[in-house]
């Protein structure tokens, strides 16, 4: 076989030196070598089996990453993954919003488990074993972690901006983002975002769940007891008998002790059970009714405002000045009886503040208001406006509970963005500190707003206030 004549254009010209080769030779070897190339003794070698590329799982986006398969947590994070890519667009935001995100979860979940499961969980055991059905155990449970979840929100944003800022600047992440030009208050917004929303979503929670939650619990509870035929100890659906006062004309009339109000459910009326019923007439009580129970009837069309009710199973006795040196007593399964408060009053006055909502708790203290300063507590006026004061310190609760989301959010981020390292123990012990403190300033405040010493809107607000002053303090000091 010829050989291949040589390239002339790639010899160098005499009494010169080699020059660039001005075309490439890469093609002309790779065909020779399709075709097969000659050796040096003529020999023509078979043509190369052409080698397949390696398989690679990376993209040309993903080069430095390793390949991982699609798992359980892919399909979890999808939903909160594509909120987070609609509404933070910026890969700062993102990140920063997802380290949030995971301790935030873990920091709820603590705090239920803390305050809810620990108080909670020994008494429900208690009314499985004595009977009654799995399920609405289950519910009541869950009802009662409803209950506690706008409590809990404040601590978990605490916790949150403790562990993912302190994780950040642990692994030297927030040196990385200084070094890039972006400042500290930059990279702690999203704590501060978080914080709002998660204020906005308690007061929701407040208005719009706790309400209803509030009073399911108490209707399971009520069936419970039925079905277990008063087998249940008293502490365990914490029940508590409330009390109701009635007026003519500005004097007390009627007082009615009663375990506990049922509201109405069609066809069965709105009914109070365990009803001591006491006519007073002068301020001295003249008749004296217990009842099984004293069932709703309606409006009287003759007298506004008046509300008639029946007696089930009743025992009446008239006292020893209404009959001198006798003691009537008589038994009847049908009495009746008129209250000048609407039956919504009735259940409303049973209930505690924190079953209410913002607006039945506003129009509650105005009621009580309506009835003058020498009526409604017994004529005692500085009673009167005690229960007003303490009634208008829960309704400031109502918006000030949830607002410490962002105070906390502003005081835990700066805290861990600090430059010393913190571990988890670290952050929750520092978290549960903070939140005692916050947690005893209130309660102290509010006994002084429920005294006179202090406003409503101070008692439930200071701390607040204070805790704001605090996180705004930290978040300059973080920022310099």
């Amino acid at each position: 076989m010829k050989s291949r004549p040589r390239d002339k254009r790639a010899e160098p010209p005499s009494g010169g030196s080699a020059v660039a080769v001005s075309e490439p030779v890469t093609a002309p070897l790779a065909a020779e070598s399709a075709n097969g190339s000659s050796g040096p003794n003529g020999h023509v070698s078979e043509p190369a089996a052409p080698v397949a590329p390696a398989r690679s799982n990376r993209t040309p986006g993903n080069a430095n990453r390793p390949s991982r398969r699609f798992g359980l947590m892919d399909v979890v994070w999808f939903i909160p993954r594509l909120l987070l890519r609609a509404f933070f667009p910026k890969l700062l935001d993102r990140y920063v919003m997802g380290e949030l995100l995971g301790p935030l979860f873990f920091g709820w979940t603590l705090f239920i488990v803390l305050f809810v499961f620990s108080v909670n969980l020994f008494k429900l055991a208690q009314l499985a074993a004595r009977g009654a059905a799995f399920d609405v155990v289950g519910e009541m449970l869950g009802l009662r972690v409803v209950l506690a979840s706008v409590y809990c929100l404040p601590m978990a944003m605490l916790l949150a901006g403790l562990l993912a800022f302190g994780r950040l600047s642990g692994d030297s992440e927030v040196v990385a983002m200084q070094a890039s030009g972006i400042p500290n208050l930059r990279i702690i917004r999203n704590a501060f975002l978080l914080g709002l929303l998660l204020s906005i979503a308690g007061i929701a929670i407040n208005e719009y769940v706790i309400p209803p939650a509030g009073r399911r619990l108490q209707t399971l509870e009520d069936g419970v007891k039925k079905a277990l035929k008063g087998k249940i100890l008293d502490d365990l659906a914490d029940q508590k008998a409330f009390i109701i006062q009635d007026y003519d004309g500005g004097k007390l009339s009627r007082v009615i002790i009663a375990k506990r109000f049922e509201a109405s459910e069609p066809p069965r009326p709105a009914l109070m059970r365990g009803v001591t019923y006491m006519q007073y007439e002068k301020g001295e009580v003249q008749m004296l009714v217990e009842a099984d129970r004293a069932e709703w009837i309606g409006d009287d069309k003759d007298h506004p405002g008046r509300q008639w009710w029946r007696f089930i199973e009743a025992k009446t006795q008239l006292m020893d000045r209404v009959t001198p040196g006798k003691k009537v007593v008589w038994e009847s399964s049908d009495m009746k009886f008129y209250l000048n408060k609407p039956v919504q009053q009735v259940q409303a006055e049973q209930k505690d503040a924190d079953e209410m909502t913002y607006r039945e708790l506003k129009r509650y203290i105005q009621d009580i208001r309506s009835h003058g300063a020498g009526g409604w507590a017994g004529g005692k006026v500085e009673k009167q406006r005690r229960v007003i004061r303490e009634l208008e310190v829960d309704l400031e609760r109502k918006l000030a509970v949830p607002f410490a989301a962002l105070v906390f959010a502003l005081i835990g981020a700066p805290l861990g963005i600090r430059k010393q390292r913190s571990t988890t123990g670290v952050g929750i012990g520092l978290s549960i500190l903070v939140i005692i403190t916050y947690y005893i300033g209130m309660s102290f405040l509010s006994v002084m707003g429920q005294n006179g010493q202090l406003g409503p809107m101070e008692a439930a607000w200071g701390c607040n206030a204070a805790g704001l002053l605090v996180g705004l303090f930290l978040t300059w000091r973080s920022s310099r």
